[in-house]
């Protein structure tokens, strides 16, 4: 059953992609350990502001009556102004979300993030409601020509959300939210052992690296339990998550949450048994991966790479961004004039980093937690994202539908451009920092697939205890890394996509299967190898599918048989010990 216009494709930008972006204004570009600004300041020039919605449905109200009338001037006119009053809400939504994400203890932000979510769903759904009566008036051919043929289609074939599914759909983001503070304390929680209280930073840091060495089965009992503990916490709410959305797809038509998603929020252009064969096909290879990954490991005695400050990670990325082309170049330059990224590793930032595009300030910006050595190889992925956005624009915010899968291919492509220049950005370390970047590619393609088998197997079975859960995520875990083995499967719980945005993750599976050609592509044509990412980049996201796309770049699709095995292949050799690269993807 296809809904017309859904949730998703008018937030995907904002809520589904993790990918948001704030603009603060930073407080230094030195060594620091953060950049980031005081929560009263503007976020990209703009102040949030609590939006009170009844001005805007006094409009379609208004707007309403017009359109059954035949007056097309009055009726674009009105529709216009809820147009930019719309996105005034969605821009307000981006601003307290980046507030919050920058502290998710802080009540008022977690208050007002629900708040306008909910606001701007019902007034989006409002809004179309009233464009579809709109197409059925007598200023339908009026109103067709000024939004254009995709709008007005996509207008016409709306569907309602019922009180129901409102209802769902504010419970489900009050969820996530309660998920986040569970994550949050679960970083103080204690485990007792032999009379010493661990968290997680202390077995995860150096005293836990000494007792795994002096007391393996200590450590193994202190992590699994810290593990647990959050398990027991995290997992009630995922039960009520599973929940929520099975009645959500039930709604809309669908036997199950996964069905839905693919079809009405990822326009997926590939079945649901083409996905379960790319996850066979996957397990074909993953078990090479992971022997690499832990014999790799113990060569290099786990040495991580160098530390970057925040002023070198910028200028790095400035500097190898015009060795790419002009079009990343000049997104560095903007991005870092007008202060487009915030960095910070404060202990209420929300993990991970993101990027989105702020619409009334007209500009894509980074929001990014340091990790240390991965940092350049984050932001290389970010900024990948911020380019695509810096150089993609939308028909109409309310109609548009962005393909995650084409977006990560952004990201991930430049993280493997960004591989030619680590000679020179990592020096002695270049070799282990190609390694750990390719590396991630490679685990983009492996975790994107563990992670969509047990979705799709958990949205089968909406009625699925949390043990249940804990063992399905061990067995699925184990089928693809034999090296897990026995692990006891609490580990989902920090996958926040399982909880903010779910079925997501065979996105970087197939994402990263088409960056991984760029990336071997560079090794021996670098120009060619930036020229296919340039092509995905012109293409662009918006109402595209993802096949078609790749295959009008030229490149492999993961659907021809043996794909997968053939696109993997030189990054398996180059995550070998010994480094070595395979250029021919025809053996």
């Amino acid at each position: 059953m296809k809904n017309g216009l859904t949730r998703t494709n008018k937030l995907t930008a904002i809520m589904l992609s993790l990918i948001l972006a704030f603009a603060f204004t930073l407080t230094g570009c030195g060594d620091g350990k953060s950049m980031s600004s005081d929560v009263s300041e503007s976020v990209a020039g703009i102040e949030y502001y609590h939006y009170d919605t009844k001005a805007f449905n006094k409009m379609c109200d208004e707007l309403e009556v017009l359109a059954a009338g035949d007056n097309a001037g009055a009726v674009i006119s009105k529709y216009d102004k809820l147009y930019d009053e719309y996105i005034e809400l969605e821009t307000l939504y981006a601003v307290i979300y980046v507030m919050y994400s920058t502290d998710v203890t802080n009540d008022y932000y977690s208050d007002e993030q629900i708040y306008t979510y909910d606001k701007m769903e019902r007034c989006s759904d409002r809004l179309c409601e009233v464009c579809r009566k709109i197409t059925e008036g007598p200023c339908a051919d009026n109103f067709k020509e000024h939004v254009g043929k995709e709008a007005f289609e996509a207008f016409a074939e709306y569907r309602v959300l019922s009180k129901r599914e409102k209802k769902l759909l504010k419970q489900e983001i009050e969820l996530v939210d309660e998920y986040y503070d569970v994550i949050e304390k679960s970083e103080d929680a204690t485990y007792k052992y032999k009379g010493k209280d661990w968290t997680f930073d202390m077995i995860s840091g150096e005293e836990g690296n000494d007792l795994s060495y002096t007391d393996y089965n200590g450590y193994v009992e202190i992590y699994d339990g810290l593990l647990k503990m959050a398990n027991d916490e995290a997992g009630p709410i995922y039960l009520e998550l599973i929940g929520i959305r099975t009645e959500l797809a039930k709604l809309a038509g669908y036997d199950n949450y996964a069905a839905y998603a693919d079809a009405e929020e990822y326009n997926r252009d590939y079945s649901e048994e083409e996905i379960e064969q790319l996850h066979k096909d996957v397990k074909g290879i993953s078990k090479t991966y992971f022997d690499n990954y832990y014999n790799s490991f113990s060569d290099d005695g786990g040495k991580g790479l160098p530390d970057m400050s925040i002023k070198k990670l910028l200028s790095n990325l400035q500097k190898y961004s015009y060795e790419v082309d002009d079009m990343a170049g000049e997104s560095a330059d903007q991005m870092i004039d007008e202060k487009l990224i915030s960095i910070g590793d404060e202990k209420n930032r929300q993990d991970g980093a993101f990027t989105t595009y702020v619409y009334k300030a007209n500009c894509p910006f980074i929001s990014m937690t340091l990790d240390k050595e991965r940092d350049f190889i984050v932001l290389s992925h970010e900024f990948g994202h911020f380019v695509e956005y810096n150089n993609e624009t939308h028909k109409n915010v309310l109609t548009d539908s962005d393909n995650i899968d084409l977006a990560e291919i952004a990201s991930n492509g430049l993280e493997g451009l960004m591989t030619n220049f680590y000679d020179d950005i990592y020096k002695g370390s270049a070799d282990a920092a190609r390694k750990k970047a390719v590396g991630e590619l490679l685990e983009n393609v492996i975790d994107g697939c563990i992670e969509d088998e047990f979705q799709r197997a958990v949205y089968e079975n909406p009625n699925i205890t949390l043990d249940e859960i804990n063992k399905l995520y061990s067995k699925t875990y184990a089928q693809y890394n034999p090296w897990a083995e026995g692990d006891p499967g609490y580990s989902w719980v920090f996958v926040s996509h399982n909880f903010e945005a779910p079925m997501y993750y065979i996105s970087y599976t197939v994402s990263a299967l088409a960056a991984l050609q760029i990336w071997n592509q560079s090794n021996k044509d670098f120009d060619g190898a930036v020229n296919s990412w340039e092509k995905f980049i012109k293409e662009g996201t918006y109402n595209k599918t993802y096949l078609d796309v790749v295959g009008k770049c030229g490149l492999i699709k993961f659907t021809d048989e043996g794909a997968v095995k053939k696109i993997c292949k030189p990054a398996l050799n180059a995550t070998k010990s010994k480094v070595e690269f395979d250029y021919d993807l025809e053996n």
